[in-house]
């Protein structure tokens, strides 16, 4: 009975070591997703401000209406706080605000933009979102080499940890 629990336990101790290393490597891969994401996005936003001249509520409300990503539900969150606050706050809050694998430098470089959102004439918008673009690219780079440097490390140390306990455990 003692080494049936003892076995279980060992088990456990090392399943949620390894489940750990596999999250923290998971957000490597998630932010590399997410900033892509952004750009995609960014893209429809430049392309509707300069071509349909809708108001921002409405272009943030057809962009959240698809729901496939968590990029598209700052979105709604945007259009949602729009009731409430002017473009630049919502803009800026619901970045900072949003549960995804962005860290604090990407969302500075997103909230940038939030300065000239309906502030400026569209081709001002327009040209701040190719500038806000071409830093995206520049994070994706960044995040594409953090990724290939620490995925790997964060599976591997999650094994290599539990692994440690068990041995030491029996």
């Amino acid at each position: 009975m003692y080494y049936c629990i003892k076995t279980i336990l060992l088990i456990a101790i090392f399943s949620m070591s390894t489940a750990i290393g596999i999250q923290i490597s998971k957000m490597y891969e998630n932010r590399v997703k997410e900033l892509k994401q952004f750009k995609n996005i960014l893209n429809i936003l430049k392309t509707k401000i300069k071509f349909t001249y809708e108001p921002l509520k409405d272009i943030f409300k057809q962009i959240s209406q698809e729901k496939s990503n968590k990029i598209e539900e700052i979105f709604e969150n945007m259009t949602y706080k729009l009731a409430f606050e002017d473009v630049k706050s919502s803009w800026r809050d619901s970045i900072q605000e949003a549960d995804i694998s962005l860290n604090q430098e990407d969302k500075d470089v997103l909230k940038e933009l939030g300065k000239v959102l309906g502030q400026t004439d569209a081709d001002s918008q327009v040209s701040e979102i190719e500038v806000t673009e071409n830093f995206l690219d520049m994070q994706i780079e960044k995040a594409e080499e953090s990724r290939k440097k620490n995925q790997k490390i964060y599976k591997t140390l999650g094994i290599l940890i539990g692994l440690f306990f068990v041995i030491v455990l029996i």
